[in-house]
């Protein structure tokens, strides 16, 4: 079937393919008109849907259109049993209209020459067997039943008494004598009754019985007949194998796209290392710009980490940069509707991290609606050799970990904030608690308490980020889970009035206010990963971020 869209007033005009779930969700509250079937050559099911003059973003920059295509005269070919899609036509600038657009819709069906030829040959061989039977039935009507003849005198003969081979003998005449007499009504037919034709031989009757002589041979009708049915029947079998050969059998005809429910994953197999890319790529410019834009692909709480690190990099006249992957994949559930999410995973190269261990990043990605972009909201690294392995269905599809994991990984939150607190891991909390960047908050924590710090009071409070559900974001792997979690920690920090106060470039460098006072407090990030392996819980944090400072 093709699809062709074409605006006489110059318009340009845009026309796209996507999952049912994007197009939905994009054209939500927009002013629509929905065609939902068609049926040739002219009638269309339709219906207009009020809303909205344009959608909230630009229609062309979207990512998951399936194709697409823009200009004055646009069109779209596909097959009719291809997995459902819907087909958007729409101006390609928002503030445009689709007045002075005509929308054609044909539909190419082969074997329709070899079906029209095979209809008429079967409608001409239906009415040659009616007329055939008919005939056959009108002729019955008319001639009388057969009769027996009651000699055997006839061409057959070879005398005038019919005597000669094939003639009655005595016994069969006495016979046929015995049975005239014992019959009622007269012995003759009238002469117009009679059939000639040849005697035929006498035949061996039932036992203790005279045989029948000259058994009546089958008429010239009848083989008449037998043969013009073997014509027809013939003349059939040849014009169906013929015309057979012309026609493609079955008939496609296009999918009902209500019947079919639409499906897709919140990244699609084999668009992985597309989006990482893509997203590298927009951080390293957005670093380069100080963070414009940054709201556009990350969101909280990475987007705090961020803006601290930019702010901190510029104060230490560094500069930043986004890590460059060698491999990346993703998994994600198989999600019907928005808001979606799904975990990305990229091994950085050598060159992108510090030290000599090879390190994977992981980052929880979320999607809104299809207006909106991607934000990445959570990223860590872990060694690669934990990387654990995604099982996926043919879809591509991951499961989610398991109920038991959800409650760990909440679980997990309170026992990192216990021991970031006072250094001490409760029974049962997860491995590795005590080592990477939760040992080294606690040694920096250490050294601001130590007697030759100056300082004369250092506390700390730490709780669970609260303004993204983690636990409801976990995937399953093939020897457990994996999930994400975050805790928020801040430092109280009283200092002597007679000392000056330092804390450093990276404390002085997210300070949000210039006020004078005895008392400092830093804010504190610490992202880890949670993986599961077998009953084996641990919990993984490489590094923690400060995010702000202010003095009371």
């Amino acid at each position: 079937m093709t699809v062709k869209a074409k605006n006489s007033e110059g318009t340009e005009l845009f026309i796209g393919t996507a999952n049912g779930v994007d197009a939905d969700s994009y054209l939500d509250g927009v002013a629509q008109e929905q065609i939902s079937d068609i049926s040739f050559p002219n009638a269309t099911e339709h219906r207009f849907i009020p809303g909205q003059p344009k959608p909230e973003a630009a229609i062309a920059d979207r990512d998951w259109w399936i194709s697409q295509d823009t200009g004055e005269s646009v069109a779209k070919t596909f097959d009719l049993d291809a997995e459902p899609q819907v087909l958007v036509i729409a101006p390609t600038n928002a503030d445009d209209t689709l007045d002075g657009t005509t929308v054609d819709v044909s539909m190419r069906v082969n074997g329709v020459l070899g079906l029209s030829l095979l209809g008429i040959a079967g409608g001409i061989i239906l009415a040659g067997f009616s007329a055939f039977f008919f005939m056959r039935w009108w002729q019955s009507r008319i001639l009388p039943p057969k009769k027996d003849r009651a000699t055997g005198s006839g061409p057959g003969g070879s005398g005038p008494d019919g005597s000669g081979p094939g003639a009655p003998t005595d016994d069969t005449r006495a016979g046929r004598r015995s049975r005239a007499g014992a019959d009622s009504g007269p012995a003759t037919q009238p002469i117009s009754t009679v059939q000639p034709g040849p005697a035929s031989a006498p035949q061996p009757g039932s036992p203790g019985q005279p045989a029948r002589p000259n058994a009546a041979p089958p008429r010239r009708r009848d083989l008449r007949n037998r043969r013009s049915l073997r014509a027809v029947t013939a003349a059939t079998l040849g014009t169906t194998l013929a015309l057979s050969g012309c026609a493609n059998m079955p008939i496609a005809k296009p999918s009902n796209p209500d019947t079919t429910p639409y499906e897709r994953t919140a990244l699609r197999p084999g668009e992985a290392g597309k989006f990482m890319t893509n997203y590298t790529e927009s951080l390293d410019k957005t670093l380069g710009d100080k963070g414009d834009d940054l709201d556009k692909i990350q969101g909280a709480p990475l987007i705090d980490r961020t803006r601290a690190q930019i702010q901190i990099a510029d104060k230490a006249k560094q500069k930043l940069r986004a890590p460059n992957f060698s491999e990346v994949v993703a998994g994600s559930p198989s999600f019907t509707d928005y808001p979606m999410w799904f975990y990305a995973f990229g091994t950085a190269d050598k060159n992108s991290t510090e030290g000599d261990e090879q390190l994977t990043q992981v980052s929880l990605v979320t999607r809104e609606s299809a207006s909106a972009d991607p934000l990445v909201r959570s990223s860590s690294y872990i060694p690669s050799d934990q990387m654990p392995t995604l099982m996926a269905d043919d879809r591509g599809a991951v499961e989610t970990g398991p109920e038991d994991f959800d409650d760990e990984l909440a679980t997990s939150e309170k026992d990192v904030s216990s021991y970031l607190v006072d250094g001490k891991a409760e029974s049962g909390a997860p491995g590795g608690i005590k080592e990477g960047g939760f040992k080294d908050f606690r040694d920096y924590l250490g050294g601001l308490r130590d007697k030759d710090s100056g300082f004369d009071k250092v506390d700390v409070d730490c709780r669970p980020y609260e303004d993204l559900a983690f636990e409801d974001m976990t995937l399953a792997t093939e020897d457990g889970a994996i999930g994400m979690g975050e805790v928020r920690c801040t430092l109280t920090i009283k200092v002597p009035n007679d000392y000056a106060l330092d804390l450093g470039d990276t404390v002085e460098a997210v300070k949000t206010n210039d006020k004078d006072g005895d008392t400092v407090k830093v804010d504190t990030a610490h992202p880890y990963v949670l993986l599961q392996n077998g009953d084996d819980v641990s919990a993984v944090a490489t590094d923690w971020n400060v995010l702000s400072s202010r003095v009371e």
